[in-house]
């Protein structure tokens, strides 16, 4: 069984690479990582403290988290500082430890002595286990490390599902202060132009996470966490800041900031920019660098949030389809059409039910009037669209005639239907409530500058005209909040497709036999 929490006691860091590959076939969630040269005096004589200044620890720790987002990605890895920092001799983190590790062979009454004098918070029946390696790796890299000591740093940035980069950052700030470390987090305003923004965190969730993070390597130093509207934050007004941390794709953002400072009579910050680790093995769509966007690119057809149990029958299994207009909802539906599933079309049916003598044309042309019938007396969609999607009251109108006709038609083909799993595709489907008849929703985004490209092309629309119609549905925001699964078109349709198969591979693993 998988330890939750363990402890990694390191004496020879060029090691760790095949440390961590061995590692993550024995803990779970968190694996904290303890450089036995950070302590005074560690299991006697064995590795005797050899680096006694911080910044020289950079490489080291820069190392540990490049080897981690390559060795064990899924593991939540934590190197602590306060041994390097403030020579505390006992380590203490916030979740108990139920696995220590040792990466090489110690006496039982030494690894006795060192437990039982330097580690806090050990749940009752942790275990010890000794992991040897004798392949070293290089942890030399390109980063230019401070040898200077600060006061108070500084770092922005959206730390989005906070990940090896974002640890690295944050390390190095703390490394690089001796008292105060600022942090700025970015708010939504922000967030419009990133991959995904719509998939982004909440703030206090972020914040959460980065405070969490900060006071588990190192409680001793004083935080200050704090949401930010523009760029700058404070460091544009704080005289107490002495230095920016920055990546090094960011460092003209620093500099920036520096030229508001001069301008404002502020002392200059030291810029320290740091390389950011490669991603490992990232597809043609992501980034080269380990980044938030390939996070969330790798979220889609994922179950962001539990299934909800309601009051219907388990089968057939019903997913709703929705999105936005042109979001890709009917190229999602081929592609679970082609796995097995049986598919509903709302707007097909709603097609139908507009046709000459079926329930919803006299409705229609009564509110209407006559200017929505083509020549050939059936409604005309178009002329029908140019009417509701500028004027919300009309919208709501044709809705409240429509709606209960369709959902009415789905509830029967549901009932009569012998498929294992049903698609209930629909635009409107969250606004119209029929999530209720569905026991789980999938969405469909795209960026709006997409969705009024498309529309233009697919539907012949003015750049005008296909605004207005993204401008009369729900955000991106409130489909991804309404859902259980997300997938995003916006790359070439192999990638959809892939998204729709990880869904269903998952899909098939939770749903009723």
């Amino acid at each position: 069984m998988l330890a939750k929490t363990g402890l990694l006691i390191v004496s020879n860091p060029k090691q760790i690479a095949n440390l961590l590959g061995s590692v993550k076939t024995q803990v779970k969630n968190t694996l904290y990582v303890q450089l036995l040269s950070a302590l005074s005096e560690p299991l006697g004589n064995f590795c005797p403290k050899s680096l006694n200044t911080w910044h020289k620890f950079s490489p080291t720790i820069h190392g540990i988290y490049s080897q981690a987002a390559r060795q064990c990605s899924d593991l939540d890895v934590r190197v602590l500082l306060s041994g390097i920092k403030f020579n505390v001799p006992k380590i203490h983190t916030q979740n108990p430890i139920d696995l220590v590790i040792f990466d090489k062979k110690y006496t039982k009454a030494e690894i006795d002595q060192f437990i039982t004098t330097r580690i806090e918070n050990l749940t009752k029946e942790y275990n010890v286990i000794t992991l040897e390696s004798n392949e070293e790796v290089n942890m030399e890299n390109n980063t230019l490390f401070s040898d200077k000591i600060y006061k108070h740093s500084v770092l922005g940035g959206t730390f989005d599902r906070l990940h090896t980069a974002h640890k690295l950052l944050l390390s190095e700030v703390v490394l690089s202060s001796s008292k105060q470390v600022t942090v700025g987090v970015t708010e939504e305003n922000m967030l419009s132009t990133k991959t995904l923004w719509e998939l982004i965190e909440d703030i206090d969730v972020r914040i959460n996470h980065v405070k969490d993070f900060l006071e588990d390597i190192c409680p001793e130093m004083e935080y200050d966490i704090v949401p930010i509207s523009d760029p700058f934050g404070p460091s544009i007004v704080d005289p107490s800041m002495e230095l920016i941390v920055v990546s090094k794709e960011t460092v003209r953002g620093g500099e920036k900031i520096n030229t508001i400072r001069k301008e404002r009579n502020l002392p200059l910050l030291d810029i320290l920019p740091i390389e950011l680790m490669d991603e490992p093995n990232p597809s043609p769509i992501e980034e080269a660098k380990i980044s938030s966007s390939t996070t969330r690119i790798r979220l889609l057809g994922t179950l962001l949030k539990p299934v909800e149990q309601k009051d219907i029958p388990k089968s057939p299994y019903v997913i709703g389809l929705t999105g936005g207009v042109a979001s890709g909802k009917s190229g999602v539906a081929t592609h679970m059409e082609n796995l097995g599933a049986q598919i509903v079309n709302c707007d097909l049916i709603a097609h139908e039910l507009y046709k000459i003598g079926k329930p919803c044309y006299k409705k229609i042309v009564g509110h209407f009037g006559k200017k929505v019938v083509a020549e050939n007396g059936e409604i005309d969609r178009k002329v029908l669209g140019g009417i509701v999607f500028t004027d919300k009251d009309e919208l709501n109108a044709l809705n409240e005639l429509v709606w209960p006709a369709i959902a009415e038609e789905v509830l029967t083909i549901i009932s009569s239907s012998k498929a294992k799993v049903i698609v209930v595709e629909g635009a409107v489907l969250l606004t119209a409530g029929w999530q209720n008849m569905c026991h789980e929703v999938w969405t469909t985004v795209i960026p709006r500058a997409e969705a009024i490209s498309r529309l233009e092309t697919r539907n012949g629309l003015t750049e005008e005209q296909a605004t207005s119609r993204i401008d009369s549905q729900p955000s991106n925001k409130f489909y991804v909040q309404s859902s259980n699964v997300v997938f995003s078109t916006l790359w070439p349709v192999e990638y959809t497709k892939q998204q729709v198969i990880k869904a269903w591979n998952l899909l098939t693993e939770r749903i009723p036999a």
